[in-house]
């Protein structure tokens, strides 16, 4: 299952990460229980107890100072989510709708109510509990607590946008409409014309603040898409190609072996022995 979850604590002032920005293709979920930490993500940002940090895909964060702290972090691939849920650029997917609109220059910090940071410590909980243990079902109820996590999220209202937050909204722009339409025919001359942008100002910036080209991009989207269809269906190979944008099934799983080594075919027998099915 794409979904991990840690505790973690520092007793001490701690610097945390890399001194640049980190990058990743996963969604992050952090919850402050006790302390402070400063983090440098679309601005300067303080978390303390009770905050919420919401870090979308290919959103630059980081580095972290860490003050006496301690909290939990809740970290989830796409292919995670359900169908229906799926979709960082979709205005139908309710769910995701915090990192969607964080993408949109909101605040990524959130402030939940004392009751909110009680439901959302509790699924923390069983979700750890869940993926301790391999029982039938499993994965069904990981994606059940975690629809739990983002209905309840989608709840807590959000900071208003700040000048700083907004200038920065390109590349999180970019990356809304490759996930959006990455499973049709793109490119980037389509991704810069839909912001109105040239490609040679889309591409540059996308690729400062990501540290990826909007080619990966798209791959990486369309990857995590043949992931949850390898995983979750009992589709054909060729099948699977052709809702992810490739035509050519060869050239497909030539890109699937280079992004993860094996084949889709041989995916799907490690992922469906692992998970006992």
């Amino acid at each position: 299952m794409p979904l991990w979850v840690s505790r973690y604590e520092h007793e001490e002032r701690v610097p945390c990460g890399p001194p640049g920005p980190a990058v990743h293709t996963y969604a992050v979920i952090i919850l402050v229980t006790r302390g402070q930490a400063r983090v440098r993500h679309a601005g300067e940002q303080v978390l303390r107890a009770g905050d919420v940090h919401l870090i979308p895909p290919g959103d630059p964060h980081g580095p972290a100072h860490l003050e006496e702290v301690e909290g939990w972090a809740l970290a989830f691939r796409p292919e995670a989510l359900s169908q229906e849920d799926a979709g960082w650029g979709s205005e139908s997917a309710v769910h995701l709708g915090p990192f969607v609109r964080i993408r949109s220059g909101c605040h990524p910090v959130l402030r939940p109510s004392p009751a909110q940071r009680g439901r959302l410590l509790h699924w923390f909980k069983l979700i750890q509990a869940e993926l301790a243990q391999e029982e039938p079902g499993r994965d069904d109820a990981l994606r059940a607590l975690l629809r739990l996590v983002l209905v309840e999220l989608s709840r807590i209202e959000a900071p208003q946008s700040t000048p700083e937050l907004v200038g920065l909204s390109l590349a999180r722009r970019a990356l809304t409409h490759i996930e959006a339409h990455c499973l049709q025919p793109l490119s980037l001359t389509e991704v810069a014309a839909a912001l109105g942008r040239s490609p040679t100002h889309v591409a540059g910036v996308v690729r400062r603040e990501t540290g990826r080209t909007v080619g990966e991009w798209i791959l990486e989207y369309r990857m995590a898409e043949a992931r949850r269809r390898l995983r979750g269906t009992d589709e054909r190979v060729d099948i699977i190609a052709e809702r992810v944008g490739y035509a050519d099934v060869t050239h497909f799983i030539r890109l699937f072996r280079r992004v993860h080594g094996v084949t889709p075919a041989a995916w799907r027998r490690r992922v469906t022995s692992a998970s006992g099915g």
